[in-house]
């Protein structure tokens, strides 16, 4: 029984959220920028090379903290909204247990094989020294990057993705006086800059902490117990597709690299570190707009709300494509500004960089577009499509840079970009348009569920702040409860919870509450009446309230409903309430 439902919360939420992450990543990604800015100046511009050369290591990493890690928070995303909350706590001990004992191998492993991996990644004889030595710090400490990695998503996923923010720009304060310091003031060269990235993140890891280990986070990450070990299995089963995809990813980058090498030396390897950089820039709003989907979209499926999952991915879309073409213009733009900022120094290296970057530009909107849609098919659970996405790039790069010198001599093999990207739009499309054929009931290209069963049977509206429209919606209430066959006294308990709830945000949340909205979710799962009634109002948490200065309707509530929670989450009051039906 679904009636009117309005966007407002879901769009709040979103850039609550949105805003949040892509600051986080926007800094995060200055860290990096920074990084070649700095090593490219005050080292050499073959450092900048050097650092471009560590990716496939440095997504390797990534595909071990997706797999144990950040595999756990989408899961836990989805956890929260059920409001099982210590399968929450299980989920994420396992995983600092995991990242700490894998942390511990990729350090051994570096040690070990650098001399092995140095041959196999770098064939530039002038660029080998700069690689060794920026390799040699960044796996060493690779733990660290992952355990920030986690503790950014499990702050995101508690409702606070704001706090995120803050503690990244204070890294990327930090990030940056210490290159200054350690690179250009005591000459440590590009070791300096990876000491300084793993000083800045371990800053990162304890000002997160603050928050994990204190009054306001609703979970803990408690010491590794013998029965999470189920939970490293879901770890491990979530993160699989991923682990897949950066692999795969790994390896691309391993070949890219080599082939620009050969085919352009040099030049080639600063021109193709500074096009990743920029693809790293369009990252940070793809990513940005993907965590948020993965976050809000998990909690939201796990409440059983696909109304508000398929606002919620139809805003996503929009949003990030909106970003890309205005990213794209910039570079189109302004190819010779960028050039010099990453330290072209001569004017012929300014101008090949210029002509790449006019020919790369275009490939950012199809490929970052289907990494949200990635995004998309991991949060609903479409593993084969997660996986299917995300290995079309690599698979149609690497044939395409190959096959490109061949038509067109070397110098075309930049065409192989913007080729890419166009081939792997299409196939995307084609691929989510058998599965829509074949399973129906989706959505084209998103594959979000158009409806479902458990949506036919709940109740779900949006209703304007004011008296007059909560007396309307409790009406409808009233009548949704007795289509559902609810037991007279259990129908009336819910109604009156409900009521005296927007009663106090009508009446208590703050000015202008009338031009807001207030969503309203009823639904049945297991034997048991769930409800929950969000707004945007001013926070006010009505479980944990003073006994001794609650007023009737506090007390009403409270004594009402046997199962009561309360969470202040993307900006929003948001209460749960549950009842068994028998």
């Amino acid at each position: 029984m679904s009636i009117a439902r309005n966007s407002y919360l879901i769009t709040k939420a979103m850039r609550n959220f949105l805003l949040a992450s892509i600051f986080t990543m926007a800094l995060a990604q200055v860290n990096t920028t920074v990084d070649g800015i700095i090593v490219s100046h005050l080292v050499a511009p073959d450092a900048l090379s050097a650092v471009n050369l560590y990716m496939p290591i440095s997504l390797l990493i990534t595909s071990f903290s997706t797999l144990f890690g950040i595999s756990a928070t989408i899961v836990a995303a989805r956890a929260l909204g059920e409001r099982d909350k210590m399968y929450v706590e299980r989920l994420l001990s396992t995983a600092v247990l995991s990242i700490v004992v894998v942390g511990v191998l990729i350090a051994v492993g570096g040690r070990v094989f650098q001399h092995s991996i140095s041959e196999l990644i770098c064939h530039e004889d002038c660029l080998r020294p700069y690689f060794n030595s920026y390799m040699s710090v960044m796996m060493t400490f690779s733990f660290i990057t992952m355990m920030s990695a986690l503790a950014n998503e499990s702050v995101s996923i508690d409702g606070h993705p704001e706090l995120a923010t803050k503690s990244i720009g204070l890294t990327a304060l930090c990030n940056v006086v210490l290159d200054l310091l350690f690179v250009g003031v005591f000459k440590l060269g590009i070791a300096g800059s990876a000491y300084a990235t793993i000083c800045a993140t371990t800053i990162n890891i304890l000002f997160l902490s603050r928050y994990l280990y204190g009054g306001q986070c609703s979970f803990r990450i408690n010491p590794f117990t013998k029965s999470d070990w189920k939970s490293l299995k879901e770890n491990t089963l979530q993160g699989t597709p991923l682990i897949i995809s950066n692999l795969i990813l790994t390896a691309m980058f391993l070949l890219m690299n080599n082939i620009i090498q050969d085919k352009q030396g040099a030049n080639g390897m600063f021109t193709v570190s500074v096009c990743i950089n920029l693809l790293s820039i369009g990252m940070m709003f793809s990513g940005g707009v993907g965590s948020a989907t993965l976050t809000i979209g998990g909690f939201l499926r796990g409440q059983q709300d696909f109304i508000g999952l398929r606002m919620l991915v139809s805003k996503a879309v929009r949003w990030l494509l909106f970003s890309l073409i205005v990213v794209v213009g910039i570079i189109i733009l302004f190819p010779g500004l960028i050039s010099s900022l990453f330290g072209a120094n001569t004017p012929e290296l300014t101008q090949y960089v210029d002509r790449v970057l006019r020919i790369f530009a275009p490939m950012l909107p199809f490929i970052l577009l289907t990494l949200l849609l990635a995004n998309v098919y991991q949060m609903l659970g479409h593993m084969f499509m997660t996986i299917a996405v995300v290995i079309m790039f690599p698979i149609t790069l690497i044939p395409s840079l190959l096959l490109w010198p061949e038509i067109g001599g070397n110098d075309a093999i930049w065409y192989a970009f913007p080729t890419t990207g166009v081939l792997v739009m299409t196939l995307t499309f084609v691929i989510t348009e058998v599965y829509k054929i074949k399973k129906g009931n989706v959505s084209r290209l998103t594959l979000v569920p158009i409806t479902t069963e458990e949506e036919k049977n709940a109740f779900n509206i949006s209703i304007q702040a004011n008296t007059e429209k909560m007396s309307q919606s409790m009406a409808s209430v009233r009548q949704y409860l007795a289509n559902a066959g609810v037991e007279k006294n259990l129908a009336h308990n819910i109604a009156l919870c409900i009521e005296e709830l927007l009663l106090n945000i009508v009446h208590h949340a703050g000015r202008n509450m009338q031009r807001h909205y207030i969503d309203v979710h009823i639904h049945e799962q297991g034997g048991q009446m769930l409800a929950s009634v969000k707004d945007d109002g001013r926070a006010f948490d009505p479980v944990h309230f003073d006994i001794e200065k609650r007023q009737a309707g506090l007390k009403i509530l409270n004594g009402l409903c046997p199962d009561l929670d309360y969470q202040y989450m993307y900006g929003q009051n948001m209460t749960f309430m549950k009842w068994n039906r028998h």
